[in-house]
């Protein structure tokens, strides 16, 4: 027989007495019979104070407590209907399905804390700001209010139609994809957290939409043009926080251009212990430790990029008094791309549209937009057509396939090898 006493909720209650302990208020139910054991104890029907309904609460297999109110204030029907809800619980136990419903809303809001919260730590990724913009202006409007084990596929497509009503055009596939990663990752959530079995079968939203177009590279001409006009740009700014910003902008731009590397959770990452020198048949190159979308690489920069970890070194006073040897030799754990005071920049895309608006360049003769994933193709395309790099080699440097390389650019394939076919 289990201990008589109140669950302590039952004691939290508010009144205009002295508080009195879970013990005092058990003796004083069971002394009015507001406390029933059924089950071989495993169900308690007890009273609260001033309330007439019978409460319960129940014990399954995993031992952890659950209370619900029954709904009667007659003890017969209270009793008959405690019994329902155990059996049903049992039953949905064994099934391996969660006990508790929960709204999409509630499950979506912890996953956007953890997002923002990793996104604050320096240790979320890139794509994390899409998904939160996806989770607060699409999913959580939409299935907020749905029960998470109650959406389906007819719900999932009446989300399709209102979406596209709302962006009023049709997505590309990219942005499907998002989307589809975003929901996926909330019922992940609420499966690791016990409240949606592993067995629940979770709709699929659609990926398949429109082409994107490939995001237009700089011309050589047009990336000379920049890069002076940056010289001049970054000693301006109308405060000192803006003023910072184009400065570590710059030097972002120029890392992306002398590596190829991806913008974003790839190349914000990067501290200075991920830098060293490599030496190949007595020469000496700079080489820098790069994790992002496909894993971890070592990739090889051009001789430009020792100019711009130059400038960034002597930006901070515990770095300037040494070499460049000397800081890349010590290994510090500090990130490279900082202000002055030591805080790391949430993102460079709005300072970059501002740039490319003041030098006339956010556009492409086609009338195709740029984004700092311009720099990573601008690498490639010069790469090919001016250095005549070898598509496998170049492949291993940007972290993509072969294929995928030949893939996109394999228009530049005549101008790669205009010599041999002239």
């Amino acid at each position: 027989m289990m201990k008589n006493t109140v669950p302590p909720s039952a004691a939290s209650f508010k009144t205009t007495e002295t508080p009195k302990s879970g013990r005092q208020l058990g003796l004083e139910n069971l002394a009015l019979g507001k406390i029933i054991h059924l089950r071989d104890g495993n169900v308690t029907l007890y009273k609260r104070p001033r309330s007439k309904q019978w409460q319960m609460r129940y014990r399954l297999y995993d031992k952890k407590w659950h209370r619900v109110t029954t709904g009667y204030e007659d003890l017969a029907y209270a009793k008959k209907r405690a019994g329902e809800i155990y059996d049903r619980a049992r039953f949905m136990e064994e099934l391996g399905i969660p006990i508790a419903n929960k709204k999409f809303k509630s499950v979506a809001l912890i996953l956007v804390q953890e997002l923002r919260k990793d996104l604050d730590q320096g240790t979320g990724k890139k794509v994390y700001v899409d998904y939160l913009a996806v989770l607060e202006r699409y999913l959580i409007p939409f299935f907020g209010n749905h029960d998470i084990t109650k959406i389906d596929h007819k719900l999932t497509a009446d989300y399709e139609s209102w979406r596209n009503h709302k962006m009023n055009k049709k997505p590309m596939t990219s942005t499907l994809l998002t989307h589809s990663v975003a929901f996926n990752r909330v019922f992940d959530l609420a499966v690791n957290k016990g409240w949606l079995s592993h067995r629940h079968i979770v709709p699929k939203l659609n990926t398949k939409g429109e082409k994107g177009k490939a995001r237009p590279a700089f011309s050589r001409q047009e990336i000379d043009f920049l890069l002076g006009f940056m010289k001049t740009w970054a000693e301006g700014g109308k405060n000192k926080r803006a003023h910072d910003g184009r400065v570590l902008l710059r030097d972002y731009i120029e890392i992306l251009l002398a590596t190829g590397m991806r913008h974003g959770t790839e190349s914000l990452n990067i501290k200075w212990c991920h830098i060293e020198w490599h030496t190949d048949k007595q020469n000496k190159y700079l080489r820098i430790w790069v994790d992002g979308k496909t894993g971890g690489r070592w990739l090889i920069a051009k001789h430009e990029a020792i100019v711009v970890l130059e400038r960034i070194k002597n930006r901070f006073p515990d770095l300037a008094q040494y070499s460049l040897d000397e800081v890349i030799a010590s290994k510090p754990n500090d990130y490279l791309w900082r202000y002055p005071n030591g805080q790391r920049p949430y993102d460079m895309v709005s300072t970059f549209k501002w740039l490319m608006k003041e030098t006339g360049l956010l556009f492409d003769h086609t009338g195709n937009r740029r984004s700092m994933y311009s720099f990573r193709h601008t690498y490639a395309t010069l790469a090919l057509v001016e250095r005549g790099m070898d598509i496998h080699l170049l492949a291993k440097q940007m972290g993509n396939s072969a294929a995928m390389i030949e893939r996109h650019y394999s228009k530049l394939t005549p101008t790669m090898a205009a010599d041999k076919l002239a």
